[in-house]
């Protein structure tokens, strides 16, 4: 996971040189288009420069974590509702419908940008606001599976799910499971024969959280949090299920963590440990024999 946060870091990076590179020869184009009174080549100019610096504030702060979280504060898109979240994302696909009007009326507008506006476009429609639309909480059989294997105790309130999978008796090596309750984080990666490493995090110690777009057009997630002992969980949400949506996953997150950080004081006597690491089982057979902390 180190060497994927570094990778992501590393790819986030050179769309920021590429942004300033826009901006920089956009800007210059601007310029030259507005001096010599060509207005359509400022206009699209100055359109490609306005959208270059909107790309390098949405990647300001991704490839380290921000201040301080604050309750109620940063993350606005994911705070919104299911309804806003997709006029959100129409006006993003008509941005890229008005940039494809241009470049037809470019000579050698490129092939390459034509393609990559009408692919996203297309991932939008059918992924991004296909999960978000269809995003499934998990039902009263699934969350007693959870109590029963062990990942969450009886006497908490499940907040959001994100998993990769429909079925729990349907789990490969890579699946995973991510909850947040209203105590905790928790993230399950399933590895060899039905076997996990289970990471929970208390949401009360929680300070610090980043979340990053991957893969193209933004398909999946990175949220990595730190607590206040500098323990750090990284969870990567790649996005491809349309039943499970990692946004609202991540606002369901937001909410919990809001509520847990709300007394502003950080809990010492708390049943849950501040971060631990344990290996469980998903076969009904070996639950109990497995849940050893591993890292406390």
């Amino acid at each position: 996971m180190e060497e994927l946060v570094r990778s992501i870091q590393k790819q986030v990076r050179i769309k920021r040189v590429a942004c300033w590179a826009g901006i920089i020869m956009f800007g210059l184009c601007t310029l030259v288009g507005f001096a010599t009174q060509e207005w359509f080549m400022t206009l699209l100019s100055l359109g490609l420069t306005v959208l270059a610096v909107y790309g390098l504030t949405q990647m300001s702060g991704m490839t380290k974590y921000a201040s301080e979280y604050q309750p109620g504060k940063g993350f606005r898109y994911y705070r919104r509702t299911v309804q806003q979240k997709l006029r959100y994302l129409t006006w993003g696909q008509c941005f890229l419908a008005v940039f494809i009007i241009l470049l037809f009326f470019l000579q050698n507008g490129g092939l390459i940008p034509f393609l990559m506006a009408v692919f996203g476009i297309i991932t939008i429609q059918f992924s991004i606001k296909k999960r978000i639309k269809n995003h499934q909480e998990p039902d009263a059989a699934e969350l007693d599976d959870f109590v029963r294997m062990g990942i969450v105790a009886t006497h908490e309130q499940i907040i959001g799910v994100y998993k990769d999978f429909v079925h729990l008796t349907h789990t490969f090596r890579g699946n995973q499971i991510i909850i947040v309750t209203d105590k905790r984080l928790i993230s399950v990666f399933v590895e060899e024969h039905g076997r996990a490493l289970k990471t929970e995090m208390l949401l009360a110690g929680i300070h610090k959280v980043r979340a990053i777009g991957t893969g193209f057009q933004g398909q999946g997630l990175l949220l990595s949090v730190s607590n206040r002992d500098h323990n750090e969980l990284h969870i990567h949400m790649v996005g491809k299920s349309i039943f499970f949506s990692p946004e609202q996953f991540i606002g369901s997150l937001l909410r919990a963590l809001d509520a847990a950080l709300k007394s502003g004081t950080y809990p010492t006597t708390e049943a849950f440990p501040a971060y631990q690491q344990t290996r469980i089982s998903l076969h009904p057979s070996e639950q109990g024999l497995l849940h050893k902390p591993t890292t406390a």
